[in-house]
């Protein structure tokens, strides 16, 4: 008699014939002065919920961090697998060491730490990051950051998933805040990377790519990988505090057909652009529910 699968059996099986995987995880660090860990704590299970039987793949540093998860998942049905993935055994641990002396090289300490970075990547990454935290865990920070494409990459090898997805354990902070930002729902062009805008700047210029969600199809993923880290050897050259949303930002520029944006940050239209873009997406959200009553 053939025994029967269990749950998690059951799932990792439903993991590995997804037409989509999304990709996430978190690693706590203390002392963080970007995001605390009760942040995280609190958006995660909101972002598991907006996946809501979806096929995820989480890492963590931390086995109590999967162990809080899981239930969580299970609890929105997903198909989820945990993986244990600590600091310095994420793809660009190497590549953040380079990141933090590229950014110990702005010497901005001549300066007075001003009250308002105006979102410029590199002073905020100096300033908060290296000299706030220490580049201890700046290095972490960067390992974390500009591990996404490579993390993704690394899994796009499975020919029975057509299309990989990157989300942030903390995106459910986006909701409500960026048009379309309902980004299941969203139509994504095929062979493109869809991305959301930033609110960010990087030598003063708007970025074009936040980081948060990436979503391509399997075979983007590894020519993405070799763009970035081409990027990121020019980039980390420079006296300044790049992440991946900087070097994502010279690939766009290079390479603008690879890139599709799906929305724009509220705080980054005005006027007649925002009242169109918050009545489109509560309008969305009706016939969404129109057509699928819960």
């Amino acid at each position: 008699m053939v025994s029967r699968l269990s749950s998690r059996q059951r799932r990792l099986e439903r993991l590995t014939q997804t037409d989509n995987l999304y990709l996430s995880g978190y690693w706590p660090l203390n002392g963080n002065r970007k995001r605390s860990n009760e942040h995280y704590r609190s958006l995660l299970p909101q972002t598991l919920r907006l996946l809501h039987g979806s096929h995820l793949l989480f890492y963590s540093s931390s086995q109590e961090v999967l162990d809080w998860v899981e239930p969580l998942a299970v609890q929105e049905n997903i198909a989820v697998k945990l993986v244990l993935r600590p600091l310095d055994a994420l793809p660009a641990w190497d590549l953040a060491a380079l990141a933090v002396k590229s950014c110990e090289a702005m010497a901005l300490d001549h300066l007075q730490s001003p009250e308002s970075f105006s979102g410029e990547k590199g002073v905020i990454h100096y300033w908060r990051d290296f000299k706030a935290s220490g580049p201890d865990l700046c290095r972490k920070l960067m390992a974390v950051w500009l591990s996404k494409v490579a993390l993704v990459a690394e899994q796009a090898s499975s020919e029975r998933i057509s299309r990989l997805t990157w989300v942030d354990s903390s995106i459910a902070r986006f909701n409500h805040c960026r048009s379309h930002w309902r980004f299941w729902l969203a139509h994504h062009p095929h062979q493109r990377l869809s991305h959301y805008r930033s609110e960010m700047r990087c030598w003063g210029r708007s970025l074009p790519l936040n980081a948060s969600y990436l979503s391509g199809p399997r075979e983007l993923w590894p020519r993405l990988q070799t763009l970035f880290e081409r990027n990121a050897a020019l980039a980390l050259q420079m006296p300044y505090g790049h992440d991946e949303e900087t070097i994502l930002a010279a690939c766009l520029q290079q390479q603008p057909e690879l890139f599709h944006s799906l929305g724009v940050p509220y705080k980054c239209l005005q006027g007649r652009r925002l009242w169109k873009a918050k009545a489109h997406d509560q309008l969305f959200a009706f016939h969404q529910q129109a057509r699928h009553p819960s």
